[in-house]
Order: structure tokens, then sequence, then C-alpha cells
């Protein structure tokens, strides 16, 4: 009898997951499945059983809960049998193929919980590290291992070459996006301060202003600052070693040492480098390990007068959970707040977008976008992309008519005035849970998360105040919202994967789709 080649084994593998997902997405909601199942990968398959893995508890829990039947079901029409199924936490395997097995915890991963242990994850936990993806394989272990190749000196294709990188090639390693420059900002007066601030420390690193801590809302510009700031030192200093990093690749990084056993090595190569950027800094929230290391690599780098540069989506001050002597230190140079653009700055940028298109946008339709997306840079890229690429595939001249054609749907989502009735509606679609239990008296943890994510989301999306967003969710009072509210940006702050749920939720619900 012949042995299955490995090759023979994949393919098998690849062929009865891409079933699994097929019949899971013909009978779910497309959002549900892009929710839920976009981090699903089977670990193990034999006759007996499959083993499939997600990214932290919560997903797990969810599966559990509410999809079980299904994927029972989609498992035996992909393998043509019944099969036992189990849903296991990514970031506690280690390996590949069927040789998965448990990896032993560390210091940044605490033991399982009872509640994990009974199958129910880290669901409710807002302060468990492991959320963060930090496993062994897929995309979160490669970047984990670039960061490594980078901070030692290597190249991820050539790790067994101990020696440190020339300039250019640490500066291909940070993965830098060559459109974010100092020429391609667009300055005023919302970003006006940390725009002069930022030129001021490219031109003399580590005296300007150290450290540099920009915060500011989504899509505001503060990753496009670090970038220019990063692209201007390597230039005009081609010999300083700048190290770019967002804080979920510091934190995997050095999770990734722990397990190895090398944190000498990571700290001499992370604390010789002479420009250090983090990028999202928010994300060290109840990371108490983590928060550890960053505080002697900035006294470090700071007491060398190395250049640090920071940012965050809120002031130091008000991301929780955060050291107070980081804090402190994070104040010590210059924090700069970026605001939304205001409306000169909108039409500024939107033309700027338009010319890297390489089309000239009549100033009526320039306003017309700048009138119509008032939020953030990024929305308004899109709006510009959208109204070029309206105009291309219709073979059509780009006028007011065509923006206000391709921007219709955008222009009513603006408008339709969001109700408490739309989020009822969208939580219990969503959740699985009727009205009643809603605005029950019950305070198990089916019903009181779902709770606090529609009081959450009336407080974003409607004007109604505390208390009468507590009147809707069955009379309870203000200082109930307040708690509700503060939890889901707390779990925000530190769960990618709870961060993108709430995120698809608003997206849903600014749509009109419930």
């Amino acid at each position: 009898m012949s042995v299955p080649s490995a090759q023979n084994l994949l393919a098998r593998r690849t062929d009865f997951l891409n079933g699994v997902l097929q019949g899971l997405r013909q009978r779910i909601r497309k959002e549900q499945f892009e929710t839920w199942f976009r981090d699903f990968q089977l670990i193990t398959l034999d006759e007996s059983g499959v083993e499939f893995s997600v990214p932290n508890g919560f997903v797990r829990e969810w599966l559990t809960r509410n999809f079980m039947a299904l994927i029972r079901d989609s498992v035996r029409l992909a393998g043509g049998k019944e099969r036992g199924v189990q849903i296991r936490i990514a970031s506690r395997l280690t390996g590949s193929g069927s040789q998965t097995r448990v990896e032993p915890n560390h210091p940044e991963q605490p033991s399982p919980t009872p509640q994990e242990k009974m199958g129910l994850g880290n669901l409710y936990s807002s302060t468990s590290e492991s959320a963060s993806p930090a496993s062994n394989s897929g995309p979160a272990a490669n970047v984990a291992d670039n960061v490594l190749g980078v901070m030692s000196g290597l190249s991820p294709s050539a790790s067994a070459e101990r020696q440190r990188p020339s300039v250019s090639d640490l500066g291909r390693s940070l993965s830098l996006n060559s459109n974010y420059t100092f020429d391609s900002f667009v300055v005023g007066p919302c970003n006006r301060l940390a725009q002069a601030a930022a030129l001021a420390i490219g031109a003399n690193p580590g005296r300007a202003y150290n450290p540099f801590f920009v915060h500011g809302g989504v899509g505001l510009g503060k990753t496009h600052v670090l970038h220019a700031i990063c692209h201007q030192i390597l230039r005009s200093h081609p010999n300083h070693r700048v190290l770019y990093l967002s804080c979920e690749e510091f934190t995997n990084a050095y999770i990734k040492h722990i397990q190895n056993e090398s944190l000498e090595e990571f700290r001499s190569h992370l604390r010789s480098v002479d420009v250090l950027a983090i990028d999202d800094v928010e994300f060290l929230a109840n990371k108490e390990r983590t928060q550890e290391e960053f505080f002697h690599t900035f006294n470090s780098l700071y007491n060398s007068q190395k250049q640090i540069v920071l940012s965050s989506d809120r002031p130091a001050s008000e991301i929780p959970n955060l050291q107070e002597r980081l804090v402190s230190r994070f104040k010590w140079g210059l924090e700069a707040d970026m605001q939304p653009p205001c409306f000169e700055t909108r039409v500024a940028i939107i033309k700027r977008k338009a010319r890297i298109q390489q089309v000239a946008l009549p100033d009526p339709v320039a306003h017309y976008i700048a009138e119509t997306v008032d939020t953030n840079i990024r929305e308004l890229e899109g709006a510009v992309i959208k109204v070029v690429g309206i105009s291309a595939i219709t073979d059509r001249k780009i006028s007011l008519a065509l923006a206000e054609e391709a921007l219709r749907g955008l222009g009513a989502a603006r408008s339709n005035q969001i109700s408490l009735a739309n989020i009822m509606t969208l939580i219990t679609s969503e959740f699985s849970i009727s009205a009643r239990d809603l605005t029950g008296k019950s305070r198990t943890q089916a019903v009181c998360l779902p709770r606090q994510i529609g009081m959450f989301l009336a407080r974003q999306h409607t004007d109604h105040s505390l208390e009468e967003v507590g009147r809707f969710f069955g009379n309870r009072d203000h200082t109930t919202v307040l708690y509700a509210v503060s939890k889901i940006k707390n779990r925000i702050a530190v769960d990618r994967i709870f961060q993108d749920l709430l995120a698809g939720l608003s997206t849903r619900l600014q749509s009109g789709y419930a």
C-alpha cells in the first residue's frame, strides 16, 4: 500500500478547508463570514476528527455557541462523512500540520482561566495579552520574524548570516511607504504643529523634540508623519540606524525573543538604533510585561539622546492601564494633536490625491467631495478614487453630476438619522438574542456584552443623552451606560479582532443595513 506524499496530503488538506469554507459561505451572510471566518484555519485532519484554529477565545466561544452545527455540517459535506470538530486558539499553538501542539504558557500569556478550560475562551477578558496575534504560524508570525530579522541585523531570507545590515538594507526592512513623505503631506491648521515638529526632528534627530508624541483619530495622518520622519532622517543622516515598528510588531518580537530565550539580543539591538518610531502605542494598554520592557528601552535611548517618535489614537494620559511612569515620559518632549481637516485643507488633500491619479479635478467637484466627506483623510482618498474610477470605467468626463452619482450612497448614509431602534435591530440580529433579553434584567455574559455594545454604538452614532440611552436599554441609569461605553473602549484598545467587529457593526449601521 502506497504512502501519500507530503504534497498530496497538503493538497487534500487545502481542498478540505476550501470545501468547508465554501459550505459556510453559502449558508451565512457575507458580513458574518468575513467577521468570524476570515482567520479560520485547519490544524489537523484525520478519519475520526478535525481541528480548526481561530485567533482568540472571543472568536472561539462565538463560533462554538452560534455556528457549530453549521461547521459540523460543512465538515460532513466536504469530507463525505461525520467527524468530530474542535476549535482551538491559534495564539496557543506552535508547529504546523498534524503535528500542531499546545505551546507552554510564557510570561506574556497567562494560564488558561476556568472559563477557557470549559470552552468559553477569554471572551469577557479585556486584560489578556494573548489576544494579540503571537502565533508561530500565519501572517502574525511572519511579521514577528521579519521584525526579529531587522533588530538582530538579519534579513528574513538570510537569518543564518550573523551580521548587521547596511543602512540601505535596514531602510528596505522598514517597509516604509514611499508615498508617505513630507512632500506629499498637505499642511493645514489641523496638523501644522505636528508637521513643523516632524520637520525639525528630521533635520536634527535626538535634539529637536524628544520624545515626539503625536495623537489623533483614525485616518488623520499620524502614520504618514512617522514614515515621513523616517524617510527624512535616512536621507539627511544616511549613517543613522532607523527602526519603524507598530506596537503590535514590538510586542510580537518581544514574545518571540522570550520563547527563543534571546532577550539580551533583543535588548541589545533595539537599544542600539539611532531613531525608534513606534506606531499605535495605545496597544501597550494592559500589557504589563511589554510596558516594562518598553520603559527600559525608552530610558536607554533617551539617555543616549536617540530620537523616539510615538503615535497614538488618544493622548498618553487617556490610554487605559498604561503605567504612570510611561505616561510621564511620553510627555517629556512635545505632544502634538492632529484634528480632522478643515474644509480648505480637505479640498487641498482631494486635489493632491487626484494629481497622484494624474487627474485634474474641477473645483466644483473637489468642493462637493470635501463637503460630503468630512471625517478623515482615508475616506477622502476613497471618495476621489471612486469618482476617478467611475469616470474611467464609464468613459465619462468628471463633472459635478458624476461625483454626485458616485457618492450618492455615501451622502445618503450620512444624511440618514440613525435611531436607537436601528441599533436594537442590528444587535439582536448579529448576536441572535431577543429585544426582551437585551432590555431585561439578565446579567449573563451572553446578554451583557451585546447590551454594552448597543449602548456604545448609541453613544457613537446618535445624539441621545446617557439617560435616554439607559432608558431605552431597560430603564438603566446613566452610570451603567458610562461603564458600558468605557468597557467597550478598553476592549477595542487591546483586541484587534474585537475592534474589527465593532468597525463592521458601525459600517452596517451607517449604511442602513442591519
